[in-house]
């Protein structure tokens, strides 16, 4: 049948969208840390296109995975800022469907596969001045998951990437309110299995946060992905075929004080719209995060 989506390798990015919302500008104190996340991805869309192509399949995806993430921040200065490095290990099941017509004859096709995702690796500065705060991270994709050609289900996309991200946040002392973005870019290695080099891709993410002295936050954020450059090398067989998707939905964290320690649960729900050659999809994450 071949790969039923294209706009970035597969219809996937890689890069988590609203993971790290809210507070993404916001680099922690010195300390080591760890970040759980449960996700919750459904999604569905026609991605074959109709340039150079009489067929079309209809695609389901759910991911159902859970995002590990330990953060080491350590007590000392580099250029002016506060450094951190964290590594981020996924490990979850995916499981896809595909409604496929060809020739005026229609096929189903259903896979699933459980194994460890592609992980990341990420390098931190962050800068703080008062009720502003900002960092820039570099991030490098390890290609651990799991892919086979012949497959409709994987858990990784065999292709390196880096991806640059600059986020800010902002943070009323007294108001409690809350204002981030994050601007990053994900330059993609070729896929060396399946000869085909995914475009560049261009991602932003917000939130618009309101924090109570008690603890509550609530608010409402969301992101863009826009692929900027054409997919191309030999196993791409349909030219063109830029990838875009906007989502937005609420926000909602609390934080538990037990003595000296504290837990951050937080809970989000993003609803996808204006999709361009990927599946449409919503996302929701349940997280906790505490410092060791």
């Amino acid at each position: 049948m071949g790969d039923p989506a294209k706009a970035a390798e597969f219809g996937l990015s890689g890069y988590i969208f609203g993971l790290v919302l809210p507070m993404s500008g916001y680099t922690p104190p010195p300390g080591v840390y760890f970040w759980d996340t449960f996700v919750l991805y459904q999604g569905s869309g026609n991605l074959f296109p109709a340039i150079g192509s009489r067929s079309s399949t209809r695609v389901t995806e759910n991911f159902v995975a859970d995002i590990a993430i330990v953060g080491w921040f350590p007590d000392f200065k580099l250029f002016g800022a506060d450094p951190g490095f964290a590594a981020t290990v996924p490990f979850g099941s995916n499981r896809a469907s595909a409604n496929v017509t060809i020739a005026a004859k229609r096929f189903s096709l259903a896979d699933e596969v459980t194994s460890i995702g592609d992980t990341e690796y990420s390098a931190i500065l962050g800068w703080h001045a008062g009720e502003q705060h900002w960092n820039v991270t570099l991030t490098g994709f390890a290609p651990t998951g799991n892919i086979e050609t012949n497959r409709l289900s994987l858990t990784g996309l065999n292709r390196p990437a880096l991806d640059l991200k600059g986020a800010y946040t902002y943070l009323g002392l007294q108001t409690g309110l809350e204002v981030t973005g994050a601007l990053g870019v994900k330059l993609n290695a070729p896929n060396t299995t399946t000869n085909y080099q995914s475009g560049t891709e261009l991602h932003f993410e917000w939130a618009l946060n309101q924090h109570f002295p008690f603890g509550l936050a609530a608010g409402v954020g969301g992101y863009f992905y826009q692929q900027v450059t054409n997919d191309h090398g030999s196993g791409d067989q349909f030219g063109a075929f830029r990838g875009r998707v906007a989502a937005v939905g609420p926000l909602l964290s609390y934080a538990l004080k037990a003595g000296a320690q504290e837990v951050d649960f937080s809970a989000r729900w993003f609803h996808e719209f204006a999709v361009q050659n990927r599946v449409r999809a919503d996302l929701i994450y349940a997280s906790f995060s505490f410092p060791l």
